[in-house]
């Protein structure tokens, strides 16, 4: 969340405290009730989006295990084929299987993926002369699970930088909008008050200011005023 947007944010919330504290001076007004209450449920509309935003996710973590878990049984599988493919005097399959474990740590994601999947078919295809060198079908099985997990987690992360986004755009707009509901209802019902209960609204409008914390500067806003959006 940007400072601009937490800064809005505050804003409202010490609007919603301050109304609080004076509730027996507005409270006998029925629509100034009602449009509190719709203010502050647009608050707990914020809070809930705001949650979901900061949430952190764990698919950098997941993606990263899944590449380690990946890289590991690659890399023995990997040797396994070198080995026989030396023996064998299979040129491709000694093509394939030149590489060290440096060769899938260094490698991209990509590049990873399409050398497992290399692996995975020459294992496939060389299983039976694989059970000389103690590579059985658990062993085959666990690399393609491996490899199908790695895709998997691949666009997680990518998931969710899209998923977050989606969710500030949905933040800033909801508090567009009760900032918006501010200023066309509850300003103008609190200056109903003004000839009556002056210092009510003088302290309302201290509230209405915007504390710029990054900038440490004061921007205010009187009750009509357009806030202009983040």
């Amino acid at each position: 969340m940007d400072t601009n947007l937490t800064n809005r944010i505050t804003m409202q919330k010490t609007v919603a405290a301050y109304l609080d504290t004076h509730t027996a001076i507005w409270s006998s007004l029925a629509p100034m009730q009602t449009a509190v209450q719709q203010y502050k449920q647009g608050l707990v509309a914020i809070d809930e989006a705001a949650q979901k935003q900061q949430t952190p996710s764990g698919a950098t973590e997941d993606k990263a295990a899944a590449r380690d878990a990946l890289e590991d049984v690659a890399f023995l599988m990997c040797e396994a084929l070198g080995a026989m493919a030396h023996a064998a005097d299979d040129h491709d399959l000694i093509a394939l299987t030149n590489a060290t474990q440096s060769t899938f740590s260094r490698a991209s994601d990509d590049e990873l993926s399409n050398l497992a999947a290399s692996l995975l078919s020459a294992a496939n295809t060389h299983k039976t002369e694989l059970t000389t060198f103690q590579v059985t079908q658990a062993n085959i099985d666990e690399l393609d699970q491996a490899l199908q997990r790695f895709n998997a987690s691949k666009t997680n992360p990518r998931m969710t930088i899209a998923e977050r986004s989606a969710r500030g755009e949905s933040l800033e707009a909801l508090v567009r909008d009760n900032q918006e509901f501010l200023r066309k209802q509850i300003d103008r019902l609190v200056n109903l008050f003004s000839r009556t209960h002056p210092d009510f609204g003088a302290g309302y409008r201290k509230a209405r200011v915007i504390v710029d914390r990054a900038a440490t500067h004061k921007v205010s806003k009187a009750p009509g005023e357009a806030t202009p959006p983040a």
